[in-house]
């Protein structure tokens, strides 16, 4: 995976019984910050895949953050 400054800003969602809600935009640093929580999802660090939809586990996201 590609590096990612700890500033690059992600939106983190929640999706509950089928629906996704978005929980707010923040730092990359931000959001691995958050609670482990299962339904958590966070869009990619790199904006053009973020704007296709492409959304990451906190797993896939961490990895960008320690590369």
């Amino acid at each position: 995976m590609g590096i990612a400054r700890p500033e690059c800003i992600v939106e983190v969602s929640v999706n509950r019984a089928g629906v996704n809600r978005a929980v707010g935009i923040m730092s990359m640093r931000q959001a691995l910050e958050l609670p482990d929580i299962p339904d958590l999802s966070y869009t990619h660090p790199d904006p053009i895949k973020a704007a296709a939809g492409v959304a990451l586990s906190r797993q896939e996201l961490a990895s960008f953050f320690l590369n």
